[in-house]
């Protein structure tokens, strides 16, 4: 009896940080904070700086570390660009921040402990038995 092969499970980072980037574009009004016009300048320009390589991380590593820079800016930027005063505002930077960190370094494959410190890991190198096989031609 065959068994039936399902199809693979997509890889959801990218839904997830599809859903980060919108709720950073809207979140300045969703919030009440869209007075502040550097929170604004800061959400329109992390969005379209970012958004993109957002989209890109999980098959692309390089816009995954460029995209973690993004996050780790919008965590601190209320403090450096002068609205953390609006409570709202730097509670949504730093939880978005934080959480589009975590997906960026999921998606660079930078595992995350128990302890919240990230490791840096090797990729896995080719299969024994292809690398076996390269070697023994030559």
């Amino acid at each position: 009896m065959k068994r039936l092969r399902l199809p693979p499970i997509p890889d959801r980072r990218l839904l997830a940080a599809g859903v980060v980037s919108v709720w950073i574009a809207i979140s300045p009004w969703a919030w009440g904070f869209s007075d502040s016009h550097s929170a604004v300048a800061n959400h329109v320009s992390v969005v379209f700086g970012f958004a993109p390589l957002a989209l890109l991380m999980v098959n692309l590593r390089p816009a995954a570390f460029v995209t973690l820079l993004g996050g780790i800016w919008l965590a601190i930027s209320p403090w450096v660009l002068g609205y953390a005063t609006d409570h709202a505002a730097w509670i949504n930077e730093l939880v978005t921040g934080l959480l589009l960190v975590a997906l960026c370094a999921s998606a660079a494959a930078f595992p995350i402990n128990r302890r919240g410190i990230a490791q840096l890991t090797r990729r896995k190198s080719a299969p024994p038995a292809i690398a076996k096989t390269a070697d023994s031609h030559g």
